[in-house]
């Protein structure tokens, strides 16, 4: 989806807004497909880019994760 990001002369990111919204005049903006698992922290202000940084790892998923390993670890000690 895209998203409008709004931001200043430095790069620091003012507004993210999604849906039907409309583009300011007069204030630096651009529209940005923000990947998958990424966020977007700032605006490289020479380049006019994006910087995007990946999402943490929710403790849900690092508890599934650690359950998973175990149930391979306990299978393979029974042999099966």
């Amino acid at each position: 989806m895209q998203t409008l990001i709004i931001y200043d002369s430095e790069g620091y990111i003012i507004s993210q807004m999604s849906g039907d919204v409309r583009e300011p005049v007069g204030i630096p903006f651009m529209w940005v497909e923000v990947p998958e698992g990424k966020r977007i922290v700032s605006i490289n202000p020479e380049t006019n880019e994006p910087i995007f940084e990946d999402l943490p790892v929710p403790e849900i998923q690092q508890l599934r994760d650690q359950v998973d390993a175990s149930n391979v670890a306990m299978a393979q000690m029974l042999g099966m």
